[in-house]
C-alpha cells in the first residue's frame, strides 16, 4: 500500500487520514514523529515547558502536553467531572503543580478565559506561567523568513510543522505519543493566504468539521510555542548535568569534554 496507509497499518492505528488541500501539518509527518517516540523523555534533558488547555465545564477536559525539548509525554487528560468549577483555579494548578519539574514554563490558554482563574492563581505563586492568547497578532516569521501569520494560532501551527519537517538537518527533533486523537487534532487545520499573511482555519471551524474540541493539538502546540529548546539552551542543560554528576566523576569539575545533548533527532 502506499503512504501513509502502509504507516498507519503497521502504527496499529484502525482508522486512516487523507491529506487535505492546504493541510498546514502532513498526516506523514505525525506518523514519523509517532514512530520517534519512546516512553522515556531523553537523558539530562529537562521538562522544558507545560502546554495547558483549560475545561470550560460539561464534557470539555482539561489537556497538559508536558514537552522534554521535542519529546512530549503522553497527553495528561483530566475530565472536566472531576473539577470542582468554583474553585477551577487553585485545583487546577494544583495539577499542574505536581507535574511540573525543572521549573518549566507553563503556559497556558486564555483565549476562551477558561484559563483565567488557573493563570492567575499560578502567578500568585510565582510559577513561570505564559497567557497565550491565539488569536492575538503575530510577529513571526517563517523560518525561511518570507511568511508571516495573521495571528500566533497560526504562527504556533506554521512553527509546529517546520519542526516537524524530515528535511531539515538533522532531522526533525519531534517525537509525540501515539494518540488518535491528537494526531487528528494536528492534522485538521488547513491554511488560506490572505493579504495580511497565512490564516490557519479558524478553531471554531476545525472543532466544527471534528465534532468535538482539539485540546489535545492546541495543548502541544502551546508547549511548544514557548519555552526553552536545544537550540538555544543545550550549553545550559549540559551545565546543569555535569553539576549534578560532579560528585561521580570529579574531572567534570574541571570543564570535561561537551558531548551534544539531544540528538536523539532520527
Amino acid at each position: 500500500m502506499p503512504e501513509p496507509y502502509r504507516s498507519i497499518l503497521m502504527g496499529g492505528f484502525k482508522t486512516t487520514f487523507k491529506d487535505q488541500p492546504n493541510q498546514i501539518i502532513p498526516t506523514a509527518w505525525i506518523i514519523e514523529a509517532q514512530k520517534r517516540w519512546s516512553q522515556t523523555p531523553p537523558d539530562d534533558v529537562p521538562m522544558c515547558s507545560i502546554g495547558v488547555d483549560a475545561s470550560g465545564g460539561g464534557t470539555d477536559p482539561m489537556i497538559m502536553a508536558i514537552r522534554h525539548d521535542g519529546w512530549f509525554a503522553p497527553m495528561i487528560e483530566v475530565p472536566a467531572k472531576e473539577i470542582p468549577m468554583e474553585r477551577s483555579g487553585s485545583y487546577c494548578a494544583g495539577l499542574i503543580v505536581s507535574h511540573r519539574r525543572d521549573k518549566a514554563l507553563v503556559v497556558v490558554d486564555l483565549g476562551g478565559g477558561y484559563g483565567g482563574p488557573m493563570y492567575e492563581n499560578l502567578k500568585e505563586n510565582e510559577i513561570n506561567t505564559y497567557g497565550y492568547k491565539g488569536a492575538e497578532k503575530s510577529t513571526r516569521r517563517s523560518r525561511d523568513g518570507k511568511l508571516h501569520f495573521t495571528n500566533k494560532r497560526t504562527a504556533a501551527l506554521w512553527g509546529f510543522r517546520e519542526a516537524l519537517d524530515p528535511g531539515q538537518p538533522g532531522g526533525s527533533p519531534i517525537a509525540l505519543p501515539r494518540d488518535q486523537e491528537l494526531m487528528a487534532d494536528l492534522t485538521a487545520p488547513t491554511f488560506k493566504p490572505t493579504p495580511n499573511g497565512i490564516a490557519a482555519q479558524s478553531k471554531e471551524d476545525v472543532c466544527k468539521r471534528l465534532g468535538r474540541y482539539t485540546n489535545k493539538g492546541a495543548a502541544v502546540l502551546m508547549a511548544w510555542s514557548e519555552g526553552p529548546k536545544e537550540i538555544n539552551s543545550a550549553l545550559e542543560w549540559i551545565d546543569a548535568s555535569m553539576r549534578k554528576h560532579a560528585h561521580l566523576n570529579p574531572q567534570l569539575k574541571m570543564g570535561g569534554s561537551r558531548a551534544p545533548l539531544t540528538g536523539r533527532r532520527a
